[in-house]
């Protein structure tokens, strides 16, 4: 199926608990926002959202 190969399956059992599982929410959601699955607002609150978790486990 195109768009799941498009999307990939690393999503599957993330919570954002770890580096490693918001690594696997990126890596669904980035091939979303290159094919334009996802509005470039819901691709921004992504990296926003990505990025304070990001800092939150750093700290």
């Amino acid at each position: 199926m195109p768009l799941r190969q498009a999307i990939g399956n690393s999503l599957a059992g993330a919570q954002g608990k770890s580096i490693a599982d918001q690594n696997k929410i990126d890596r669904t959601m980035a091939p979303g926002c290159a094919v334009k699955l996802y509005t470039r607002a819901e691709c921004d609150l992504h990296t926003r959202a990505s990025a304070a978790r990001r800092a939150e486990l750093k700290s």
